[in-house]
């Protein structure tokens, strides 16, 4: 089955000659508001340029008193182009056609319709007695036709608003049992660009591939003669991109993996396998699996991967980038686990003689026992110690306070890490321990701050104190914020490309 769909405009019906006009007008001048519609040609036109009236007003002088005479009148510029093409070779015959008119009667007052240029002339609705006759006569074995008409009720919902036409469409499309296995012919070109692109959109997102547009140009004499044939993959894709970079936008990478995959999956294109290598990464790095995505990033990242440290400036990261999401359960989760497995990659770093996984039970867990152990130490390991199996776990407040009693001096003159020691470690566990919704003012307030930019820089504060290195940010910091800019290029390179 073949379905055509065709918006229509105030260009689409015009006169071969104004000959007859001066007498049909007559009839029905009391319906126009008393506006001298007069049949106009484009400046020094050719002899046989078609003259052109408002749309609402051709449909009430023409197709309330359409003869067979009055119908040779009458010429259909981009009707003619589509339905050359769609007869062409009889295989794209349309069975059924859906043909979209607009109807603003319920926007524009009696004011407004005495301005001859007012929206509301060019509304296309009084032409159907002129289309049902066209149609009649170019397809006369169509099966059906649906005349839908685009009402907006007010001036908010005017058809040059994309997402008010967008609604309006989905809305009269929705009123019809379509068939989706059916060949869909789209012709998009007449009425506002708003309809335009809202029919465009809806009928990729409900027919997809199955959709072919159909295209022509008017004012190109040789290209109007007959339309053509657009693959709907065309405007797919580019739809399709655009959907992917307000996903990357969202830093949702597999929903922009899922979306591009099928571009990439039979391409040899650089472009696409660069994005493809992009993506792979960042979706290991979004789920926190830094050493993957560190290794894939290859040589940029062989110096890093070689420190105890970097991991942790990835998870602080990854929990800013959970917090622009809306995600403040996982902003604290990573944040936090950013800070405290710091301190332990520190302490396995730094204590490799005393620490021993000795707890078969916790195969895992590191404890550090009384092996060589400094002698500032004594008095910490004295008193977190386990009688028992005479060890410290390294997890929970044990492991800030190693920390701080490895070098006392240091932690009495930072704030951000005695922050986290006094207050986040107790917040953190009440959190966690509730089921409570969590709001973003909470996560500051585990942090001891008020705002984003004081609870980054807290987090970055924690994280340079037990590196110890200087990173002015925590974006800075991350080897993945530069892989999200290079996607950022590529997708807009591609973009160009498509």
């Amino acid at each position: 089955m073949n379905i055509w769909i065709v918006t229509t405009g105030s260009s689409d019906v015009k006169l071969k000659t104004d000959d007859n006009w001066g007498t049909l007008f007559k009839k029905v001048r009391n319906q126009l508001y008393d506006r001298p519609f007069k049949p106009t040609q484009p400046p020094n036109p050719d002899c046989d340029e078609p003259f052109v009236v408002p749309a609402r007003a051709m449909g009430m002088v023409y197709g309330s008193q359409l003869t067979d005479e009055y119908y040779q009148d009458l010429h259909f510029p981009l009707l003619d182009a589509f339905s050359a093409k769609l007869l062409e070779k009889g295989k794209t015959n349309p069975d059924k056609i859906i043909l979209i008119m607009t109807d603003q009667e319920a926007v524009f007052d009696e004011e407004d319709r005495r301005v001859e240029k007012s929206p509301y002339w060019q509304d296309t609705c009084t032409l159907k007695p002129i289309f049902e006759q066209y149609f009649k006569k170019r397809f006369p074995q169509v099966q059906s036709i649906d005349y839908l008409a685009l009402k907006p009720k007010s001036k908010d919902e005017g058809l040059d608003s994309w997402n008010k036409a967008l609604f309006l469409v989905q809305q009269a499309l929705s009123s019809l049992d379509l068939d989706k296995s059916a060949n869909f012919y789209v012709s998009h070109q007449a009425g506002t660009p708003a309809i335009s692109s809202a029919v465009q959109f809806e009928t990729l997102a409900k027919f997809a591939k199955k959709v072919k547009f159909l295209v022509s140009n008017e004012y190109e004499p040789d290209l109007a003669k007959k339309g053509d044939f657009i693959e709907s993959s065309t405007y797919l894709q580019g739809m399709q991109v655009q959907e992917a970079k307000a996903l990357l936008s969202r830093y949702d990478y597999l929903g922009v993996e899922r979306i591009l995959k099928p571009y990439w999956k039979d391409s040899s294109d650089p472009l696409l396998l660069e994005i493809r290598d992009l993506l792979a990464m960042a979706v290991q790095w979004n789920f926190a699996k830094f050493e993957d995505f560190g290794k894939a990033r290859g040589d940029v990242a062989n110096e890093r991967l070689n420190q105890w440290w970097w991991t942790g400036y990835e998870a602080a990261y990854l929990g800013v980038i959970r917090l622009r999401q809306g995600n403040t359960v996982e902003a604290l989760f990573h944040s936090f686990r950013a800070v405290e497995g710091s301190i332990k990659e520190w302490a396995l770093d730094k204590y490799k003689l005393q620490i021993k996984y000795s707890n078969p039970n916790q195969p895992s867990t590191a404890y550090i026992h009384d092996v060589n152990l400094p002698q500032n130490l004594r008095p910490w390991f004295n008193a977190n110690k386990n009688e028992q199996y005479n060890s410290v776990g390294l997890f929970g407040k044990s492991l800030f306070t190693l920390l701080e009693k490895s070098d006392q001096n240091k932690w009495n003159q930072d704030s951000h890490i005695k922050v986290v020691a006094a207050n986040t470690i107790d917040e953190r566990n009440f959190i966690f321990h509730s089921l409570r919704g969590l709001q973003e003012k909470d996560v500051f307030k585990a942090w001891n701050t008020d705002s984003r930019e004081q609870w980054e820089a807290r987090v970055l504060g924690c994280l340079n104190f037990v590196s110890p290195q200087s990173f002015v940010s925590l974006k800075s910091a991350s080897l993945m914020a530069k892989v999200h800019d290079e996607l950022v290029d590529a997708l807009a390179r591609y973009e160009l490309q498509t």
